[in-house]
C-alpha cells in the first residue's frame, strides 16, 4: 500500500505534537525549528508546557521553555511543565523527547504537603516507556531547599547541596542544615529521608513535649496512635502521663462526606495528681466534649443541622494546658440547631442545644432539649375547589403552636449527677387560637376569638408548714422568759412531687372596627378641601378566675399564739413557662380612635393643588371594666405624629388623661375630676419628641431648592409665591 511504502525515521517523535500562541509562531524550516511567542502551549503524549516563548527543534528533538516582554516590556508567562502528575515552574528550562531528560533552573515543585525549590535540577524519566508514570521520573536538584512553606519565598526550609525526589515514595537529602528567614542555622543533618505517599497509614504518634512539672514532675505529652477508619473518617488518640501520677487521654475524630457534612469530636478525661510540699498527694478529676458539625448547602433543601459544643468540667483545659487560650478562656459556649420544613405544608419544627458557661465561677446554664413545633395560619374549612361565593365558615382560620424546653443551671461538676435532674425546669406547651372575620351591615368588621394554652409539666411545687418551736429566752429581773421576737414559730419547707401535672387556661374576646371619611372639597380660593379619616375600634375579652382552682393553695405561715399569718402560692411556682393567672375575673371593653386629617391648598408658587396632611395618626384609646366595684374607667392615653419638612423630621406628642382625682397619698380613687374639680380629664402625663434623620445629599437638596425657590426671577404666567406657599413647605406633601 501507500502507507506501506512511507518510511518514518527513527528519530522522528512517536505521536502527534500540538502547539499554538496568543502572539505570534514563526517556523524556520532550514534549521527545523518552531518558535512560539506569548501565552504559547504545548502538547505532546503525557506533557503539557506552557511559557511565555516555546522553542521546538525537531533536528534535536528538544523543547526549551522561557519568559517572554509583554506589550508593557515586563517579562511574563512563567513555565509550567506538567508530565503525567509531575508538575514544575521554572524561570527556564530545556527537555528531550528521545532521552526523557531536562534541566530546569529555578525550579519548584510540590509533593503532597513538601515544597521542593532548587536552583537547578534534573529531570529523567525512563527511556522507552510509559511517562506518564510518576514512579518512573526522578528528580535531582542542586543547592535546593526543602520546605512546607507555600509562599513564593520560603520563611524556612532545610537547605542542601544534593536532594533527590522520587514522586509519591520518597525525597532523599545529603548535608543538609536548616534554614531561617533566608539565614543559615547551625542545625545540621548528615542526611536525610522524607517518605511522601498518598494512602493514610496507621501508625504511633511520636511525643510532642517532654516535660518536667514541678508538682507533676516528668511526663510524657501527647503520644499515642493513629488509624483512618474510612475514607470519611478518622481517629487519633493521645495520652499525657506523668510520674506523680497524673494522666490524661484525648480521643479526636474526624469525619467529611463530601457535599453532605463534615465535622470534628474530641472527647477528653484527665485526671491531676500533683504533689504539695508537705509531700501530700491531691487528685482532681476533669474531662471535657467538643463537637463540631457543618452541613453542606446542596446536602438537603429543607433539612439543616450544624453548629458547634464545648463543654468541659472542673477547668480542664486551665489545669492540663498551657497555651495562652487555655490559661485565659473564662467563658464556653455552646449552640447545635436543626431545623426541618415541609415544602408545600404549612408547618416547620426546630430544635436547639445552648449552652453557657464560666470557667471561674463554675456555672453552668443548659438548655437542652428545647424544640417547637409551629403550624402557619390556615383554614380549615375553606373549600380547595370553590364554586360561587365564599362560605362564612371557610373565613375561620386556625394556629397552633408547641414547645418543648428544659433549662438547669448547676455547678459544672454536678453535671450527669442527680443534681442535675432535679435542679432543671422542663415542660412542654400547647397553644392554639382560632378567629374569624366578617362585615356587620357592609361597613363593621366584626372579628371574634377563641385562645387556648396547655402546660404539661413532669412536677409541681408542694409546701409544707413544720410546726417546729425553737424558743429563744431572755432573763428579765432574774427571771427566764420566752422573747417572743427571736423565736422561731416554725418554718415553712418546699419539695418537688414528681409526675404528671398540667394547667389548662383559656380567653375569648370580640372586636369590631370601621372607617369613617369626612370630606369637603371648594373650587375656588386658597383652601380647596379638607379630608378626616377616623377608624374606631372596640374590643372585649374575657379569662375565667382560676384563684380558686386546685392551682393554689395555701398554708400557714407561723405558729404564734395570736397571730395567724398566711402564704398563698401556685403549685407552678417553677414552671418554665409560667403560673396559670391568679388575679379576679375581669372583663373590659378597649376603645381606640385613630384620626388622620389631611386638606387641600393651592400653591401659588407650583401653580398646582397640594395635600397636606396636617396630623397623622391622632390617637385616643382606653377601657371600661364591666366587673371591678370600683374605677371602671381606665386612664385615656392620647398621642400624634407630624411630619415636617418633607418627611425629614418628625414631632411626636404623648399624653395620658385621667378621669378621677388623687388623695393626698397621691393614690387613685373613686372620685370624678369633673364632679371634685370641675374639669373633665386629668392631665397626668405629657412628653414631645422631635426627631430629624437625613442624609448630606437630602440635606443639600432641601437648601438648593429653597434657594431656587427664593429667586426673583419667575415665570410670567406663574403667580407669585406667598407666605401661606412658604408655610406649607413645612408639611409633607
Amino acid at each position: 500500500t501507500a502507507h506501506s511504502r512511507v518510511k518514518i525515521s527513527n528519530e522522528a517523535l512517536d505521536d502527534v505534537v500540538d502547539y499554538g500562541s496568543a502572539d505570534s509562531m514563526w517556523f524556520d524550516v532550514k534549521k527545523k525549528q518552531l518558535h512560539l511567542y506569548g501565552s504559547a502551549f504545548m502538547k505532546y503524549t503525557s506533557i503539557d508546557l506552557k511559557a511565555g516563548y516555546i522553542l521546538l527543534d525537531y533536528e534535536k528533538n528538544e523543547v526549551s521553555a522561557e519568559q517572554y516582554p509583554d506589550s508593557t516590556g515586563q517579562l511574563a508567562g512563567l513555565p509550567a511543565f506538567k508530565d503525567g502528575e509531575q508538575e514544575f515552574t521554572a524561570t527556564k528550562l530545556r527537555y528531550n523527547f528521545r532521552s526523557k531528560k531536562g534541566i530546569i533552573y529555578e525550579a519548584r515543585t510540590q509533593q503532597q504537603d513538601l515544597f521542593v525549590l532548587g536552583s537547578k535540577a534534573k529531570f529523567v524519566g525512563q527511556a522507552g516507556a510509559d511517562t506518564s508514570s510518576r514512579a518512573k521520573n526522578t528528580v535531582y536538584n542542586q543547592n535546593a531547599l526543602l520546605t512546607t512553606c507555600d509562599d513564593p519565598h520560603p520563611h524556612f526550609g532545610i537547605r542542601t547541596k544534593k536532594l533527590k525526589v522520587v514522586p509519591d515514595k520518597l525525597v532523599v537529602t545529603g548535608f543538609s542544615n536548616v534554614e531561617i528567614g533566608g539565614i543559615p542555622t547551625p542545625l545540621v543533618l548528615p542526611f536525610g529521608f522524607y517518605p511522601i505517599t498518598k494512602s493514610r497509614k496507621a501508625g504511633l504518634i511520636i511525643p510532642r513535649d517532654f516535660e518536667f512539672a514541678d508538682q507533676e514532675g516528668f511526663g510524657l505529652k501527647d503520644w499515642g496512635y493513629y488509624f483512618p477508619i474510612s475514607e470519611h473518617i478518622d481517629e487519633k488518640i493521645t495520652f499525657n502521663l506523668y510520674t506523680s501520677g497524673s494522666w490524661g487521654v484525648l480521643s479526636e475524630t474526624r469525619y467529611n462526606q463530601r457535599y453532605r457534612f463534615s465535622g470534628n469530636f474530641s472527647l477528653r478525661y484527665n485526671n491531676r495528681v500533683t504533689e504539695s510540699p508537705r509531700a501530700e498527694k491531691q487528685g482532681a478529676k476533669s474531662f471535657g466534649i467538643r463537637w463540631s458539625h457543618q452541613q453542606d448547602a446542596k446536602a438537603h433543601p429543607s433539612r439543616r443541622f450544624g453548629g458547634s459544643v464545648n463543654i468541659e468540667t472542673n477547668r480542664d483545659q486551665n489545669r492540663n494546658r498551657n497555651d495562652y487560650n487555655s490559661v485565659v478562656q473564662n467563658q464556653l459556649s455552646s449552640n447545635l440547631n436543626y431545623s426541618q420544613t415541609f415544602p408545600g405544608k404549612p408547618y416547620q419544627f426546630n430544635a436547639s442545644l445552648s449552652h453557657s458557661q464560666n470557667t471561674r465561677t463554675r456555672t453552668m446554664n443548659i438548655s437542652f432539649p428545647t424544640a417547637a413545633f409551629n403550624l402557619q395560619r390556615i383554614y380549615p374549612f375553606k373549600r380547595k375547589n370553590p364554586v360561587g361565593n365564599e362560605r362564612w365558615y371557610e373565613k375561620l382560620s386556625l394556629t397552633y403552636s408547641s414547645r418543648l424546653q428544659n433549662t438547669v443551671q448547676v455547678a459544672d461538676t454536678l453535671l450527669f449527677t442527680k443534681e442535675t435532674l432535679l435542679k432543671s425546669r422542663m415542660g412542654i406547651q400547647h397553644q392554639a387560637s382560632t378567629d374569624f372575620n366578617f362585615k356587620l351591615f357592609k361597613y363593621i368588621n366584626l372579628a371574634p376569638r377563641v385562645s387556648y394554652e396547655e402546660n404539661w409539666y413532669p412536677y409541681s411545687i408542694e409546701k409544707e408548714f413544720l410546726p417546729e418551736i425553737q424558743y429563744k429566752y431572755d432573763t428579765i429581773e432574774g427571771l427566764l422568759v420566752v422573747d417572743s421576737s427571736a423565736t422561731v414559730w416554725g418554718r415553712d419547707t418546699s419539695y418537688r412531687r414528681w409526675g404528671f401535672k398540667p394547667f389548662r387556661q383559656y380567653d375569648a374576646g370580640l372586636s369590631a372596627n370601621t372607617v369613617l371619611f369626612f370630606t369637603k372639597q371648594f373650587k375656588k380660593g386658597w383652601f380647596r378641601g379638607i379630608r378626616h379619616t377616623m377608624k374606631p375600634s372596640i374590643s372585649t375579652g374575657f379569662r375565667p378566675d382560676y384563684s380558686g382552682s386546685d392551682y393554689f393553695r395555701t398554708i400557714p405561715t407561723t405558729n404564734r399564739p395570736g397571730r395567724t399569718d398566711s402564704l398563698s402560692y401556685s403549685v407552678f411556682d417553677e414552671a418554665v413557662y409560667g403560673r396559670p393567672s391568679n388575679g379576679p375575673r375581669d372583663m373590659a371593653i378597649g376603645y381606640s380612635l385613630s384620626n388622620i386629617l389631611e386638606m387641600k391648598f393651592y400653591s401659588a408658587k407650583r401653580d398646582t393643588v397640594r395635600r397636606v396632611k396636617i396630623f397623622d395618626g391622632l390617637n385616643f384609646s382606653g377601657s371600661y371594666s364591666l366587673t371591678r366595684d370600683t374605677l371602671k374607667w381606665s386612664t385615656i392615653g392620647t398621642g400624634g405624629l407630624f411630619r415636617l419638612f418633607k418627611g425629614l423630621t418628625n414631632l411626636s406628642w404623648n399624653a395620658t388623661f385621667d378621669p378621677y382625682i388623687r388623695n393626698e397619698k397621691g393614690v387613685r380613687i373613686n372620685k370624678f375630676a369633673v364632679k371634685e374639680q370641675g374639669k373633665l380629664l386629668r392631665l397626668t402625663r405629657f412628653s414631645v419628641q422631635l426627631n430629624t434623620q437625613m442624609s448630606m445629599r437630602e440635606l443639600r437638596n432641601l437648601f438648593d431648592k429653597n434657594k431656587k425657590d427664593e429667586t426673583p426671577q419667575q415665570s410670567p404666567s406663574r403667580p407669585q409665591a406667598t407666605i401661606k406657599d412658604n408655610f406649607l413647605d413645612w408639611f409633607d406633601d
